[in-house]
């Protein structure tokens, strides 16, 4: 299965974006986008199943991650709605947590923006105040931490 690294978490918003890039873009809390924690890998171009949503993309404006499957294309910290560029990402949610995942994704009503929903502060939604979470959970591979058990064979 095809997968997409250096999707990070930007501790000033909250959001899913990709750090791939040298310019952090502009983050709902101000400034660029600011990464830490776990690096994830996310699937793409892959089919959905009922639970592997399909209609994930990059925002090529602020370059986080929105559910594209409706009209209204949410609320971006670069202005107007997101832009969809790039792969069609499919996420699992609602599945039991594994090895090298962490649950707690979940998506914005207001902004559209996949963020992190496992801590009380909900981060800067573009749309203003916290993201609120709605739909899914979703449940994201990652690639290993440097404290991570290495597995034995």
């Amino acid at each position: 299965m095809p997968q997409q690294p250096a999707w990070r978490f930007c501790n000033k918003c909250s959001a899913m974006f990709y750090d791939g890039y040298p310019d952090k873009s502009q983050c709902a809390a101000g400034g660029g986008h600011a990464a830490a924690g776990y690096d994830f890998s996310l699937p793409y171009d892959v089919q959905g199943t009922p639970t592997d949503q399909t209609a994930w993309r990059f925002c090529g404006k602020c370059k986080e991650m929105f559910y594209d499957g409706d009209q209204d294309k949410g609320r971006c910290p670069g202005g107007g709605g997101h832009a969809a560029a790039g792969f069609q990402f499919v996420l699992p949610h609602d599945v039991p947590g594994a090895a090298r995942t962490q649950d707690s994704w979940r998506y914005c009503g207001q902004c559209r923006a996949l963020f992190y929903d496992g801590s009380p502060q909900k981060g800067r939604c573009s749309a203003g105040g916290g993201h609120v979470s709605a739909g899914y959970n979703f449940v994201l591979p990652r690639l290993p931490a440097r404290n991570d058990p290495v597995p034995i064979d």
